[in-house]
């Protein structure tokens, strides 16, 4: 079923998504973009209770805060899982123990950005799957913990590219079965869809037993999503979250543990997370499409004329606790 509803200056459709999910739809006007920018990030907090800022200011990826993940999936109850249970394709790189930068060829720190590439070639980096793309994946898990009420704020940039899959997430800190402490996904974006970005939340008692709310904004097909940056905010207080694009005032997606979804099952967001930044190839999320032409070579993405097109890359992230 679907439920259209004109809301001011933007349309809202809940309907169903994959089996278990609602998905939020959510048309940005047009004259949000009337004046052309490098960047739509909304301005930085004055907040004075900020108590986390990553700039990426250092030639260097902080190892106090920072961790690589490495392989192509993870263990789960004492089963490996490859392809991170998306059908994934990319094989996940850490630096040289002789790196000092602590950066890799597929994740660098250069200008102030942090950049992403994922990279297609020949070599094959685990021979059972017979992968050919590595990426990067990088996260705060014992290092760094994030909860309510605050607000999570990422400036960033998104890749073009089909099959290429960029993503700002949360896991819970503590170590629990996926979904039944929950998932926020603050950014996710499709590369061959140039003017869509995506948040949701995942939550369930198991693997087949689940659902998620995802909230989706759309600009106009006049802006290119991929040609400048912009920020999402998540808005996260006890039993209510909210993402917002840009300095938009009306959030995209915005749910409460009042929802019927949550007499079914828990509302498993209050609780600490940890932050997490990839970039994924292929996957479910994009009916597995990938085309290798989209995808840079080498590190210096030496096939393409414009790299930086073909890289994830983060301006900023900001958090700030709230009254």
């Amino acid at each position: 079923m679907r439920i259209l509803s004109l809301l001011f200056a933007f349309l809202i459709t809940p309907l169903m998504a994959d089996e278990g999910d609602i998905l939020f739809t959510r048309l940005i006007e047009l004259d949000k973009f009337a004046q052309s920018k490098t960047s739509y990030c909304r301005p930085r907090t004055q907040n004075k209770k900020l108590t986390w800022v990553e700039d990426f200011n250092d030639m260097s990826l902080s190892q106090s805060v920072w961790t690589y993940a490495e392989s192509n999936g993870f263990y789960s109850d004492g089963q490996y899982i490859d392809g991170w249970g998306n059908g994934e394709l990319q094989y996940y790189l850490k630096p040289p123990i002789i790196e000092n930068s602590n950066t890799t060829k597929n994740l660098t720190v250069k200008d102030s950005l942090l950049k992403i590439q994922p990279i297609y070639n020949n070599k094959v980096y685990q021979s059972s799957n017979k992968l050919q793309y590595t990426s990067a994946r990088i996260h705060t898990k014992n290092k760094k913990t994030f909860t309510y009420p605050s607000r999570i704020t990422i400036c960033f940039k998104v890749p073009q590219g089909e099959g290429v899959w960029p993503a700002f997430w949360l896991m819970p800190q503590e170590d629990i079965l996926w979904p039944q402490g929950g998932e926020i996904d603050i950014m996710e974006h499709r590369g061959r869809i140039a003017n869509t970005a995506s948040s949701a939340l995942h939550f369930g008692e198991k693997f087949d037993k689940k659902a998620a709310f995802v909230g989706e904004a759309v600009v106009p097909n006049k802006v290119n999503f991929q040609e400048t940056f912009h920020s999402i905010t998540l808005e996260w207080r006890r039993d209510n979250i909210k993402f917002f694009l840009n300095d938009d005032t009306e959030p995209y997606l915005n749910i409460n543990s009042s929802n019927n979804e949550f007499k079914k099952y828990d509302f498993p967001f209050n609780r600490e997370y940890y932050m997490i930044l990839n970039v994924a190839i292929g996957g479910k999320y994009d009916d597995y499409r990938v085309n290798n032409l989209d995808l840079c070579v080498d590190q210096y993405c030496s096939n393409k004329s414009n790299p930086d097109q073909h890289r994830f890359l983060v301006d900023w992230i900001e958090y700030e606790i709230l009254d």
